[in-house]
This record gives C-alpha cells, sequence and structure tokens, in this order.
C-alpha cells in the first residue's frame, strides 16, 4: 500500500514538472499595443471610441534584404472601435484583429477632455487598466486638450512610433518649467485611494509641428472628474510650490532690466501655524542656477548688480506662485498644491477633524492663508560678462574699413 502510494505521488510530481505554462501565446501572435487613445463615443448605445496603437514589426526594420529601405512601410497601425465599456473596447478589439491585444509594452494612455469632465468616468477608465495583470503602473496617463484620437495619430519627423515620440516629450520636465513631472497610471492610483485633488499632465495637438505638452488638467478627488485646468506659467508656480523643479528657464524683467535665469536646482520646504479657524502656510521656495540672458548694459562682475538681479527673479517667482495660488483658491477651490497632504503626514491629530472640509464641504482650502518666500541664488554669470553691442560691432567693422583704405 505504501509503495502504491508512493508510486502515485511521484506520478503527481512527474505531471507538474512536465506541464507547460498554461496562458503561453507565441510571440508573432500578439498585438503589441503601445498606446492607446479614449475619447467619447458619438454612436448610440456606446460610451468611448478607443483606439489602439499596435507596433507593426516590419516597419521597424532599417532595411530590406534587397538592401532597399523600409521607412515607406508604417512602423505602427491604429485600430478603433466603440463600446460601452473599457473590457468590452478590448473584447471588441480583439475580434477585429489578427493579433490579439497584448498590453506589457503599454507607454502611455491619453484620454479627452470632454471625457475625463463626465463624473466618474477618468476613475472607470483607470479602473479597467489597474486591474489588467499585463499593466504597468509607470504607463504615462495625459489629458488631451480635444480628441485624444488626433494627438495620438499625429506623424512625427523624428520617430517611427508615434507613442515613443510623445513619450519622449513627457520626459521632457528637465527643460521647461511649464511641463509638469510625468503622471503615471500608479499617481493615479493613490489619489483615487486617498480622494485627494490632483493634476495630469495636459497634451495637444499643435497640427504642423506635432504635439506640444504643457500645463496641466485639474481633477477633484471627491468627484472624479476633471474640473478645471492651468496654463503653462500657472503650471510652473504649481511646480516651484509642490517643489517640482528640476530645470528649466525662468524669466523676469523690471524695466530695461530683463534677464534669463537657467534652474540647475530647486527645493522648497512647508510651515504652518494657526490663527483661530484659519490655517496659515508658509511656503519657502529656493532656486539656483546660471545666468542665461542678459542686456549688455548690466556689468555683473559688480555685487550689488548680482544681488539687484536675484531680487528682480524673487519677486519674479512671486507673482507667478500668487497667481496660482489665487486661481486655485478662488476658481477651482482645490488643493492640488499638497497642502492637506502635508497635514495628513506631517499634523494627522490636525488633519483628522477637517478632512472631509479641506477642499470640499466648508472648503478650509480656499479660506487658508498662503505665504510664499522665495530666494534666489545666482551661483555664475555663464563663461562671458558681456557681449559687443550692435553699435560696437558696426565701429569696429568702420574702424577696419578705414585702416585698410589707408592702407591702399
Amino acid at each position: 500500500m505504501f509503495l502504491k502510494k508512493l508510486v502515485q505521488a511521484a506520478g503527481c510530481c512527474a505531471c507538474l514538472m512536465l506541464a507547460g505554462c498554461w496562458d503561453r501565446v507565441e510571440i508573432d501572435q500578439r498585438g503589441f499595443v503601445v498606446g492607446i487613445a479614449i475619447d467619447e463615443s458619438e454612436e448610440r448605445n456606446t460610451r468611448y471610441l478607443g483606439t489602439y496603437q499596435f507596433v507593426v514589426p516590419g516597419g521597424l526594420k532599417m532595411s530590406s534584404p534587397s538592401g532597399s529601405s523600409s521607412y515607406d512601410t508604417q512602423a505602427y497601425m491604429n485600430l478603433g472601435t466603440t463600446e460601452s465599456s473599457m473590457s468590452a473596447l478590448s473584447a471588441k478589439m480583439a475580434s477585429e484583429t489578427s493579433r490579439s491585444p497584448y498590453f506589457e509594452h503599454l507607454k502611455l494612455i491619453i484620454v479627452s477632455d470632454s471625457l475625463a469632465r463626465k463624473p466618474e468616468e477618468f476613475s472607470s477608465i483607470m479602473d479597467y487598466f489597474l486591474r489588467n495583470s499585463e499593466m504597468r503602473r509607470g504607463i504615462k496617463v495625459l489629458i488631451a486638450d480635444g480628441s485624444a484620437l488626433s494627438v495620438l495619430s499625429t506623424k512625427p519627423k523624428s520617430e517611427r512610433i508615434p507613442a515613443s515620440y510623445i513619450e519622449s516629450i513627457v520626459n521632457n520636465n528637465r527643460k521647461t518649467t511649464y511641463m509638469l513631472p510625468e503622471t503615471a497610471i500608479g499617481q493615479i492610483h493613490e489619489y483615487l485611494m486617498r480622494k485627494e485633488s490632483y493634476v495630469v499632465q495636459r497634451i495637444a495637438n499643435t497640427q504642423k509641428q506635432g504635439v506640444s505638452v504643457s500645463g496641466c488638467a485639474i481633477f477633484d478627488g471627491n468627484s472624479n472628474r476633471m474640473v478645471g485646468q492651468l496654463n503653462g506659467q500657472e503650471t510652473q508656480g504649481l511646480n516651484m510650490i509642490k517643489g517640482q523643479i528640476k530645470g528649466g528657464v525662468l524669466e523676469a524683467a523690471e524695466g530695461v532690466n530683463r534677464v534669463d535665469f537657467l534652474i540647475e536646482r530647486g527645493k522648497r520646504t512647508i510651515r504652518y501655524e494657526k490663527s483661530g479657524n484659519r490655517f496659515i502656510f508658509h511656503i519657502n521656495i529656493q532656486l539656483e542656477g546660471v545666468l542665461d540672458k542678459s542686456p549688455n548694459s548690466i556689468n555683473f562682475m559688480k555685487k550689488p548688480t548680482i544681488v539687484e538681479t536675484e531680487e528682480i527673479l524673487e519677486r519674479k517667482m512671486q507673482a507667478i506662485c500668487y497667481e496660482t495660488i489665487h486661481k486655485l483658491q478662488q476658481t477651482y477651490r482645490k488643493d492640488v498644491l499638497g497642502l492637506g497632504m502635508y497635514l495628513y503626514e506631517n499634523h494627522y491629530k490636525v488633519w483628522k477633524p477637517i478632512a472631509a472640509n479641506w477642499d470640499n464641504g466648508e472648503n478650509l482650502f480656499s479660506q487658508a492663508d498662503i505665504q510664499v518666500h522665495t530666494n534666489v541664488i545666482l551661483r555664475r554669470i555663464g563663461n562671458i560678462n558681456k557681449s559687443h553691442s550692435h553699435e560696437n560691432k558696426m565701429d569696429e567693422a568702420n574702424k577696419n574699413k578705414t585702416n585698410n583704405d589707408d592702407g591702399e
């Protein structure tokens, strides 16, 4: 009896060891999706118009076996369909293409702003992708200014696949302060779980130049819908307040003194106090960098000139930040500055009784006194102190001409 049970156990172990992958799909049967655009459907009984961008492997080759270029072969194809839910959309897509959609290499999801403004629609779309086992939490999410399909259908000159082109632009926030850091689907999941108001990168199709990523969309954490947007400069102020500045240029001008400040690094600290039922926040922002451009008349070899330039930049920073704060407090009344999260993480006993009324209900956020203190450190003035003005160049040219005439 013991021997019989031993043989049975060995047989079971052998079956387990010989078993293959139950869900294996050959690579040449997969449809690699790299980008998805979600718009409102105009057809009856459907909610979404979904466009999936599939990679065409043959179009990625540099040349064919005969030696001719394969750049005439498109490296991607966009397939669209309509359905009433995201899961039904993917199922219908699988029935209309020879290769079933595979999302392991998905780079970005683009949602139209008209769809994002509807209550619960954006969170419902995100819920589908978050539950899918093929999705990665680093997938970028963007809100399209208008049609998401038009953005995904752009024809870039520098990339073979539009999704790769857009992803490259999304990561350029080190070069401009008008752009938010990339918004990953994993971050949005955290916002949804905490019912926290948040912002998402905005993207627009500029027709001739491709696409532009600038500004941001504001989402209410309670209704899970888009309630407004910030333009590029207001997003610059938001980045400063949240300590998200990684680079870019700050332009400032007072009278004839116009300077461009190339930001190298920045940091932010927050301190709060309470006066009665009113919250007072002190936000200290410090930027360090180099002079990128200035008038020829300014001599930066003098210490007072450097101090004056730093003060001009500090006043400009304050003006930008207060413009952003005013719009968030008075127009949208939504805390996407992270002040509520600051209280939650650092002063939980203070936060717990007011959480429901922070940017909803009594909206204590809109009543808070937010004071911005700025500090600019001009580390270097660049490789030169000043360049020749146009008049100096003309004088030098005339002088050289006179010398040449005398020599003849």
